[in-house]
């Protein structure tokens, strides 16, 4: 029999989702994390110890790498972070910070960039430097100079430039470096605009000389045919048209007032609302004045009250001796200041006294006028004189209370001369102007020439709004969304005056009109000067009652023959959704100008503070006219175009009107928004031009009153100024640049300038196609100085200012000093570390360049991390197996601590070795030490004062965890303590970090003093420290119910100062094992009236105090630990005096037989124990010594003390903090006393002689390996203070980690697995079913066995079937009777019948052809899979072919052999199961 060896190629089967799913269910997640610890250093497994955190005096924390500012290698660096100047450094595509150099003392640099043009000399390029400076690293440069990529040498500009550097354009195309500032010209004219030559190393002058103030901004164009130039400086444009001008600069008000009106202040600059009306009822106003005379004199009609609206076309007569009444009755509301009356001078008849009342509210107002005899200001009511000299064209009376709305008057004229009264004409002032979209009531049928008129396109309706006592006329316009139309109108007020004004859209309100679903915003443009830009803004409509929306504030020319200001009112180009429908609904109302102020001889005087007493009586007529060749000015920007061919000074002369472009445009614009902001004038300045295609954006400190504030941009192809979305920004804009088709401004601000407008940290991002706003995140917590484009990637924005934190989305801020960069591909912040200091200035290699990837920074930074911690990091393990260090998310302290009396002192950078110890904290009390030295334990000596060391904050110095079991999720809570603030929450000392939320809270009142130990017991924290106090709870000790939320009073005897000292200070507090002692150790004397001095018992569940044995007599404990698998000795480290009066810095204490034993002799006080794995012969003790005060860590083997450390050694000056053992990744060559699978983690403020400084060390019995550099808040070398972590007990094992390929190929052969066991599972149920389906049909048919048959052996079984199947067989069809003879005599010998086998059972021979199908039915056709045949087969087998179909018969009696039947000849038998194709099946359905 041979088996084939050949297979079928089957195409590869599509897994089903559902088993997707499942294996990712088994794949493990990759968790996000920080830094990664490099292979250079051993790795910790932190995954064995839970949860774990280090805290220290620290802000920055990084693994340790040659590359440390603080290590060795890098002492030989000469270029160092400065604090007293400047540093100029750069950014490595690792992320490393590197200084290059720096200020003398106290010098700035203010602007960076970077040139790569082939005359700077530099391979790599060079730097150029502007600030207010006197020196580079030594480099006498005087606020300019170089820097060389290639030497890395600092050069000075030839002799440099006389004043402040603000900014720089390297222009390597032209081989030019521009510096703008404060300064004079080096050579030629002018002043605050230089320019350096590569190609000549020298300076030279520009061709426009210079500018006559201070530059901030110098940017190109995006053509880079043009440089834009900001700053606070004025340019001078001369017109050589011979068409009149209006100058820009000085607009000049001149009164619309008929000769020799007396007027009240500036009534004669006001103008007149000329109105549309007639005596037919037909009219939108109609005229009556009566009872009339009927005087008609030639032909003259004097009762004709038409003229009454037209100044000078003729008098109107009263009835003779008769008291008259002249009314005006409307239905729209006119807004008026007050009225100008013209006397009437005919037949000796004149008014001489007169009231007004105004319609409809019947009010008889009062009024102010001027006495033309004594020039006094007088008001009046009932009588208002009018005079009859005939020399006073008309008078001018004011609303005392104010503008009066008003649909129409009544004049009663009381008295007169002659034969009655006589009126020439009456017309309403206005605040300033004003203009109806219907036309309703804004025009006069006899005065063409001053009438307001008004254009509109598009599809618009008249509609009437209904108020409680009159009708207002608007226009309404209905523009579908889907395909929306030009829907404009223009307004064209009548301006009788040039002045400064307000202007004012009126909108009618949604609700009482009915429109409100399809409301939207509109955008108003206002062009308001001759040859001026046009001011635009979006304002919405969507409003449910009458709103008046001021959209322009600043200076308006007077209509001419030449000019008419226009509004124009249009459906906005990005236009808000309706609520409902679609379509839009846009609504004209009406526009009012309010004027404010005039200007005269080049100043502006307000209204409202000009209504002197006094004759203001025009004596002339008066023109709007000005004078050729007139002159504009621009500030605050200029335009140089390189095709120029002017030679003329910008700084000193009037350039010529061809050399205007629309920046200079905008820049009239600027100037004369200046001259009408009165004292804030003396702020403005443009800090920042960028250009964004065909539109450049300026930024600064300006702004038109409600138009546009500190941002504004032009688009250069029209000359159409714009307001930016929300009117701008709420502040000071520094910066901009360009990333992504994004314009994104840097400043002083918070959000847009408009109330209710996006919220803006500092920075914000706009959109120039959408015109909206859009925040970065939650922005920053400071102002920002420069952002640049980043030439690494297209998608990143490097941020530079005043600010330590980035916020993310959601509110969580993390530390990042003052450098940030921002993706806006994601947008998110991205991980840069922090930097300690403010970054002022930046520039960046071009991207074609060989060094794109680095970038360069310039400004008061001390130092760099890679990781932001806050005084505290997680440390954890990954996937791999490898060591990561990370931060809390939103744990932000604050640099001031809890401590009242926290130090912020500047701590040293590197300890040197040049001296036999360096004298850090430690230094002020060295005498003392050494004249306090002797011998341990001689007798009665007093323990030495160990010397208080202090935490720059913020520093984390201890920490705990706890489970909260009733809140939901029951999410672990982090508990920190330490010398630190925050300003969120009123965190101070102690502190609540929420694993699930994020975040930080403390108790409702807060810790005052340094937290320095915590212990958890149950609910309760347990919490001790140094000048540790909570206001009416205590001091000292406390307790915390983390469940309740409060502090826990009473019930605790307070631990007392020992005698000579003022404070308590608790050191450490530790539970033993699984009992209820707690150990309180530190530097006290007594607990309650119980003496138990540094060492004190306390038990949590009796709430009592004991003392330790006999205890000790005094000092202060610094550490403790324990020993034994029970914890039943207590270990304690310090300075102390036991009982009998000896010293001791460690000892043990018993609590079988309590008792204290000193443990041998060590150089001095222990600040640091630890026991390994709780082995009383194997005690570590770091401290230092009172001879000399070098540092010392020694090992305990259970009889003497043993110095430790061969190799790269703790250098004196080191200060170590803590002692811990942790387990390693992979056991390492176990030295001296240390296992292989731990290493001694060694924390405080560390200098190995090897290495440098460190905050943390591994020791594995004979080497300190460097591992943790902290930085502080200042830049200086941080110390760690507590490594604590979440698992009581784990194990130092050594675990072996997958890689992360054979990890999850692990997780995918376990779904596979799980899903063929699923598959499995089915057969095997389906099976089952249609095996009981056959027995139950088996026991239908069975017949009767003999219950003495005494075989039931299956392969028995099976072999009796097969010799009944040879009987059969042998017998034939023609001896059926034998053959049923035989086998009732064989049923009484056996078991099993094969005549009984009807269903399941072997047949015996051919019943009869019915019988035959039915078997032929039962049976199951499959295929051999190999020959079954030759000379060996035994009687009874069936031979068979590979591949010959054969019926299965029967497949339960055995699973090694089935009865079968070759459906081609009809012969029976039995073949091996394991030929048939069914068997593997079969065999998987079975198991």
């Amino acid at each position: 029999m041979s088996i084939p060896s050949t297979s079928t190629s089957r195409p590869f089967p599509t897994i089903p989702s559902f088993l997707v799913s499942t294996i990712l269910t088994f794949v493990p997640t990759i968790m996000a994390g920080g830094s990664t610890a490099p292979s250079s250093i051993p790795q910790v497994d932190y995954g064995k110890m839970g949860t774990v955190g280090l805290g220290g005096s620290f802000s920055g924390l990084d693994w340790y790498s040659s590359d440390s500012p603080f290590a060795s290698s890098s002492s030989s660096s000469s270029s160092t972070f400065s604090t007293t100047g400047d540093t100029l450094f750069y950014k490595t595509e690792d992320g490393i910070l590197r200084a290059l150099g720096s200020t003398n003392e106290g010098g700035i640099i203010n602007s960076l960039c970077w040139s790569s043009s082939p005359d700077s000399s530099s391979g790599n390029g060079t730097l150029f430097i502007g600030g207010t400076f006197t020196s580079l690293s030594g480099v006498s440069a005087n606020n300019v100079g170089s820097f060389s990529l290639s030497t890395n040498t600092f050069s000075a500009l030839a002799s440099g430039l006389s004043g402040n550097v603000n900014t720089l354009y390297c222009d390597d195309d032209n081989s030019e470096i521009w510096f703008g500032g404060s300064f004079n010209a080096p050579t030629g004219q002018g002043g605050n605009v230089a320019l350096w030559s590569t190609s000549s190393s020298s300076w030279t002058a520009p061709s426009f000389g210079g500018l006559n103030g201070v530059v901030q901004s110098i940017t190109p164009s995006t053509d880079k045919k043009s440089l834009y130039f900001g700053g606070d400086f004025t340019t001078t444009y001369l017109s050589s048209s011979s068409s009149n001008s209006t100058s820009r600069n000085n607009i000049t008000s001149q009164p619309n007032a008929p000769v020799n009106t007396t007027t009240v202040g500036q009534s004669g600059y006001l103008t007149p609302l000329t109105i549309s009306a007639s005596a037919g009822e037909s009219a939108s106003y109609q005229i009556h004045a009566g009872p009339s005379s009927s005087l008609n004199q030639d032909g003259q009609n004097y009762g004709d009250t038409n003229g009454l609206l037209c100044p000078g076309t003729s008098t109107w007569l009263a009835q003779e001796n008769t008291i008259s009444n002249v009314n005006l009755v409307g239905n729209e509301y006119l807004p008026a200041t007050g009225v100008r009356m013209v006397n009437g001078h005919e037949d000796g008849r004149s008014t001489t006294y007169f009231c007004f009342t105004s319609l409809p509210d019947y009010q008889e107002l009062n009024m102010t006028y001027t006495d033309p005899k004594t020039g006094k200001n007088e008001t009046c009511t009932d009588h208002c004189p009018l005079y009859t000299d005939p020399t006073i064209s008309a008078q001018d009376f004011i609303f005392t209370q104010g503008t009066h709305n008003l649909t129409g008057f009544e004049i009663q004229l009381k008295q007169w001369t002659g034969d009655g009264a006589a009126l020439g004409s009456v017309s309403l002032l206005t605040d300033g102007a004003y203009s109806s979209a219907t036309g309703a009531g804004a025009s006069s049928t006899c005065s063409s020439d001053k009438n307001s008129t008004v254009q509109s396109v598009g599809d618009w309706s008249t509609k009437t709004a209904a108020t409680t006592s009159a009708t207002e006329l608007y226009l309404s316009s209905s523009v579908s969304t889907r395909d929306p139309t030009e829907a404009q109108v223009t307004f064209y007020p009548y301006v009788g005056s040039a002045g400064q004004y307000d202007i004012y859209v009126f909108i009618p309100g949604c609700l009482n009109i009915g429109d409100c679903d399809g409301r939207t915003s509109v955008d108003i443009e206002v062009f308001p000067l001759q040859g001026g830009l046009g001011w635009t803004s979006t304002i919405s409509e969507q409003v449910d009652y009458d709103t008046k929306t001021l959209v322009y504030s600043g200076p308006v020319d007077a209509t001419s023959d030449a000019f008419t200001p226009t509004l124009s009112l249009a459906l906005a180009a990005n236009p808000a959704a309706p609520a409902r429908g679609n379509n839009y609904v846009v609504v004209a109302d009406r526009i009012q100008l309010v004027l404010t102020g005039i200007t005269e001889s080049g100043s502006t005087i307000s209204t409202t503070s000009s209504s002197s007493n006094g004759t203001n009586v025009i004596g002339t007529p008066i023109t709007n006219t000005t004078t050729n060749s007139t002159y504009n000015v621009a500030y605050g920007v200029y335009e140089y175009a390189r095709s120029t061919n002017s030679s003329l000074n910008a700084a000193t002369s009037s350039l010529t009107n061809d050399t205007e472009t629309a920046l200079t445009r905008l820049g009239f614009g600027l100037d004369a928004a200046l001259n009408a902001s009165g004292s804030a004038a003396s702020s403005w300045v443009v800090n920042t031009i960028v250009a964004a295609n065909n539109t450049v954006f300026v930024g600064g400190d300006f702004s038109a009153s409600n138009n546009y504030t500190n941002v504004i941009s032009i688009d250069t192809a029209s000359g159409q100024a714009s307001a930016l979305a929300s009117q701008g920004l709420s502040g000071v804009v520094n910066t901009a640049a360009v990333v992504g088709g994004y314009v994104f401004f840097g400043g002083d601000f918070t959000s847009t300038a408009s109330s209710g407008g996006v919220a803006l940290n500092y920075i914000a991002r706009y959109d120039p196609s959408s015109k909206a706003w859009a925040a970065l995140g939650g922005g920053l917590d400071g102002f920002v100085t420069d952002l640049l484009a980043s030439t690494a990637s297209p998608n990143e924005l490097i941020v530079m200012g005043n600010f330590s934190h980035i916020v993310s989305a959601n509110g969580t801020s993390s530390g990042s000093g003052g450098y940030a960069v921002y993706d806006i591909s994601t947008s998110e912040w991205l991980n840069t570390g922090i930097v300690f200091g403010n970054v002022s200035a930046g520039a960046v290699p071009s991207s074609s360049f060989g060094i794109s990837s680095e970038s360069f920074f310039a400004g008061k930074v001390y130092g760099h991390a890679g990781n932001s911690v806050g005084g505290v990091a997680t440390l954890s393990t990954d996937d791999n197996g490898d060591a990561v260090i990370s931060s809390l998310n939103d744990v932000n302290f604050g640099t001031s601590g809890s401590s009242p009396s926290s130090s912020t002192s500047t701590s040293s950078r590197r300890r040197s070795l040049n001296h036999p110890y360096t004298r850090s904290w430690l230094a002020r009390y060295t005498d003392a030490i050494v004249e306090r030295a002797h011998n341990v334990l001689s007798s009665r000596a007093t323990p030495p004062t160990i010397p208080s060391q202090s935490s720059q904050a913020p520093a984390v110095l201890s920490g705990a965890f706890w489970t909260n079991s009733s809140a939901s999720g029951k999410p672990t809570i982090t508990i920190l303590g330490g010398n630190f603030t925050s300003s969120s929450n009123n965190i101070q000392g102690l502190a609540f970090y929420n694993e699930k939320d994020g975040g930080l809270t403390g108790p409702s009142t807060p810790v005052e003093g340094v937290v320095k130990t915590l212990n958890v017991i149950g609910n309760n924290v347990y919490m001790g420290g140094e000048a540790l106090n909570v206001q009416n709870v205590g001091s000292g000790l406390m307790v915390y119910d983390l469940k309740a939320g409060n502090w826990v009073t009473g019930g605790m005897a307070s631990l007392n100062p020992s005698s000579g000292s003022d404070n308590v200070t608790v050191n450490a507090i530790k539970t033993r094992g699984n009992t209820n002692t707690v150990v309180v150790a530190g530097n006290f004397g007594t607990a309650g009236s119980l003496g138990c001095a540094a060492v004190c018992l306390w038990d949590s569940k009796d709430a009592q105090w004991s003392t330790p044995g006999s205890g000790l007599s005094g000092g202060e404990v610094r550490a403790v630990d324990f020993a034994g698998d029970s914890s039943d000795t207590l270990i304690v480290a310090g300075s102390f005096a036991l009982s009998s009066g000896h010293v001791a810095y460690v000892a043990s204490y018993s609590f079988s037989n309590s008792s204290w034993t000193p443990l041998g002799t060590l150089p001095g006080p222990a600040l640091a124990i630890a026991v390994d794995d709780k082995n009383s012969s194997n005690i570590f003790a770091a401290g230092y010594s009172t001879s000399d005060g070098s540092t010392y860590l020694q090992q305990w083997n259970g009889a003497t003390w043993t110095a430790q450390s061969e190799s790269n050694p703790l250098a004196p000056g080191s200060l170590v903090s803590q002692l811990a053992f942790v387990p390693m990744k992979s056991e390492h060559e176990p030295q001296g006393s240390i296992e292989s699978d731990r290493m001694l983690m060694v924390s405080g403020d560390l200098y190995l002689q090897n290495s440098g400084n460190v905050t943390s060390a591994l020791y594995d019995g004979s080497t300190f390996y460097p591992y943790l550099v902290g930085t502080s808040s200042n830049g200086g070398l941080g110390a760690g203070s507590a490594l604590f972590w979440s698992e009581s007990d784990f194990s130092f094992k050594v675990r072996h980690y997958l890689a992360r390929g054979l990890v999850v190929l692990v997780a995918i052969a376990i779904a596979t697995g799980l899903i063929l066991l699923l598959v499995l599972l089915v057969l095997l149920l389906t099976f089952c079913f249609r095996r009981r389906e056959r027995k139950d049909q088996t026991m239908y048919n069975e017949k009767e066995v003999d219950s003495d048959g005494d075989i039931d052996s299956t392969h028995q079984n099976v072999f009796n079937n097969v010799q009944a199947a040879l009987e059969a067989s042998l017998i034939g069809g023609g001896l059926a009777g034998a053959g049923a003879a035989a086998s009732t005599n064989r049923k009484e010998n056996r078991v099993s019948d094969p005549s009984s086998y009807n269903s399941g059972a072997y047949p015996v021979g051919s019943e009869g052809g019915d019988q035959d199908e039915e078997l032929e039915e039962e049976g199951r056709e499959t295929t051999m899979r190999y020959d079954f045949d030759g000379p060996e087969l035994q009687e009874g087998e069936l031979a068979m072919k590979a591949g010959q179909r054969v019926v299965v018969l029967d497949d339960e009696q055995s699973m090694e052999w089935w009865f079968a039947r070759d459906p081609l000849t009809g012969r029976e038998g039995v073949v091996p199961a394991t030929y048939g194709g069914l068997f593997f099946l079969l065999l998987f359905i079975s198991w």
